[in-house]
């Protein structure tokens, strides 16, 4: 049936003599056959196309005047007036001041979308929206017979004109059957069908200027299915609009123009922001992914902690630069704390620290992390590098030298394996199995237990320390891989994005790799790998969707195991301590991780994620590196079988 559809349209449109838009750009100058534009049966290649097609109006919405509206109607006629409804309603567009208005739709269904930006800022502009909205309802229903909504719902800016459209008679049928069904009128009130004629021209919500960042959005709301807090506080979308009032309702009260209430108003916003919109945001950027646009909500929660600690706390950014000075001590202080917490978990048990971790969680509030069983014991000391081994090759100019610089992140030198996960490798040793299997130098940076990339004051609007910290790791890094002709890797995926992303020599940033990436691109004829395990979970962190790692990991891990299940968690909510400091977070995000029975093992490339996910499933989720060094083997040389 599907074929004969398309083959029904694509005769229709043959037939027709539209002509199809050519390669150049002078308005379909050199019209192109159909055969040109073929249907698309691979989902690959078919995903292209609606992935552009669902993100065309929020593109176009995104180049609208800044503090206006993007406003969409929807319209309808019989297809052999739609040609002419169409012209009328783009010259009532040009006459009524919208220059940047598209009409565009299903026109084989004589069903038009009308696009245009609206603002909401003063009387005049209410003024052109309501004479064009009155002038276009009277072209579509009028003139045409059409309907004022093709497809979508009626709402409250077309409800004062379903009279014109359905006439005196069955507009008033229709308020006796809603009369019938809802006497008390509580069911959407006013919404389809509502007395007052100039309804459409009250209670407008403005789009005020909020921050160059996000002033492009529509709040289309594509971003909220990848975010982890949007069912414990506020979504991306949430997030923009709420501060785009806060910010419009500031500016008037610097211009004295706020009454007591809206004064108040603001005072309880500003407070009630501070958790929903700041503190609950794992800054991680996943909404970018979804977003047309690629509006990072993340990004404009971390500029408001900066701004915020810049102004209010000073201290802050203080504290912050004592711990980067002093970072060499990091190493030192945090695995002992952490093995005496594990030590007093096991001589007491569970049922005593528990109750005694909730108690201090919540005297230190959202600043002291919340215990639970799956936290890690303190990493083992950083183990020595192996002997270099044979060089028996040589290597051709610009080729792998079997050379990696290793940089474990502060994460994996200070957190090992939970006290209850059978594997209690450390990472390092684990990554370091894996190159002496594949023939592969390793190379520590220098002072390499004093480094951190800075992500985690970063994540914090501590900037400058950031700053400081990623300067101090970079110049190591660039001495260690040989001004970035050597590969270098980073063991945690959150910490070699930032770096990524932070680093300011370009050479550094094409020779930084996570893992997996590492693995798959430079030991395939250097690795063989056996299938060791039945079922298996993966979580491929945020930092590595937004690298594009995700076929990588999965097909990696594939050579490894039988059956591969992904956890289906765009984003765990982790933000490094940030789910243990605020549990409801990770508690929303992971709310429907549900990995199947058989699962015996899980598999990640960030420490603080895989925590959150171990306590969540009640699997220990840990890096793919011990996958891999399990699974691997050195591959044979050409011509050693036969010897």
């Amino acid at each position: 049936e599907l074929e004969a559809n398309m083959a029904g349209a694509l005769a229709t449109l043959e037939a027709s003599g539209v002509p199809v838009v050519g390669p150049d750009r002078d308005h379909c100058a050199k019209p192109e056959s159909l055969a040109m534009f073929p249907f698309r049966r691979e989902t690959s290649e078919a995903q292209v196309f609606w992935d552009m097609r669902k993100g065309l109006i929020p593109m176009v919405g995104a180049q609208r005047t800044r503090g206006t509206s993007m406003l969409i109607e929807d319209v309808a006629c019989e297809v052999d007036k739609l040609a002419d409804m169409s012209v009328d309603l783009i010259d009532m567009f040009e006459r009524h001041g919208y220059a940047d208005a598209s009409v565009f739709g299903h026109a084989m269904e004589g069903n038009m979308h009308l696009v245009f930006s609206q603002g909401f800022r003063n009387a005049d502009d209410v003024d052109q929206f309501a004479k064009m909205m009155q002038e276009m309802c009277e072209i579509v229903a009028i003139k045409y017979q059409g309907s004022l909504k093709g497809e979508h719902g009626t709402g409250r800016n077309v409800s004062a004109f379903v009279e014109m459209e359905w006439g005196s008679k069955a507009y008033a049928l229709m308020w006796r059957l809603k009369a019938l069904f809802d006497p008390d009128f509580l069911l959407n009130p006013g919404v389809l069908l509502n007395h007052d004629p100039h309804v459409h021209k009250k209670n407008l919500k403005p789009s005020p200027l909020a921050h160059d960042l996000v002033d492009a959005c529509i709040e289309c709301g594509f971003c909220e299915s990848n975010c982890p807090s949007r069912d414990a506080a506020l979504t991306p979308r949430q997030r923009i609009t709420t501060w785009r009032e806060i910010n419009r309702l500031a500016r008037l009260d610097l211009e004295m123009k706020l009454d007591a209430d809206d004064k108040a108003r603001l005072a309880a916003m500003r407070k009630e922001y501070e958790y929903v919109g700041l503190d609950m945001c794992a800054a991680d950027g996943m909404c970018q992914e979804k977003c047309p646009v690629k509006i990072n909500t993340g990004e404009l929660v971390k500029t408001i902690r900066e701004e915020k600690l810049r102004t209010a706390s000073p201290l802050a950014n203080k504290a912050a630069m004592a711990v980067v000075d002093n970072f060499k001590y990091f190493d030192k202080v945090v695995p002992p704390v952490l093995n005496l917490v594990s030590f007093a978990h096991s001589i007491v048990g569970t049922a005593v620290v528990e109750p005694i971790a909730k108690g201090v969680h919540a005297v230190g509030g959202s600043m002291i992390p919340l215990w639970n069983p799956y936290l890690p014991a303190g990493a083992k000391a950083l183990p020595e590098l192996p002997p270099k081994p044979e060089v028996t090759e040589t290597v051709k100019p610009g080729a792998f030298a079997s050379k990696v610089v290793y940089m474990p992140s502060c994460v994996t030198r200070v957190m090992g394996p939970a006290p209850s996960d059978p594997e209690q490798a450390s990472v390092p040793e684990r990554f370091l199995s894996l190159m002496e299997k594949a023939g592969v130098e390793v190379i520590y940076p220098d002072e390499v237990r004093e480094q951190c990339c800075g992500i985690m004051y970063h994540s914090r609007g501590c900037v400058d320390a950031s700053d400081a910290s990623m300067a101090k790791l970079e110049a190591k890094l660039l001495e260690a891989s040989d001004q970035g002709k050597i590969p270098i890797v980073c063991d945690t995926s959150p910490c070699l994005k930032h770096v990524k992303d932070h680093v300011r020599d370009p050479l550094l940033k094409f020779a930084l790799y996570e893992p997996v990436e590492f693995v798959a691109t430079f030991l395939r004829d250097k690795l063989d790998f056996e299938k060791k395990k039945q079922s298996v979970a993966i979580h491929v962190p945020c930092s590595s969707k937004k690298m594009k790692l995700e076929a990588q990991f999965d097909a990696l891990v594939r050579k490894c195991a039988d059956d591969v299940h992904s956890s289906g968690v765009p984003c765990c909510g982790m933000a490094g301590d940030r789910g243990l400091r605020l549990p409801e977070l990770t508690g929303a995000a992971l709310q429907h991780l549900d990995l199947p029975a058989d699962v015996t093992d899980a598999y990640s490339t960030s420490r603080t994620c895989e925590c959150s996910l171990s306590n969540q499933s009640d699997v220990h989720f840990r890096s793919v590196l011990h996958l891999l060094d399990d699974c691997a083997k050195p591959r044979a040389k050409a011509g050693s079988a036969a010897k």
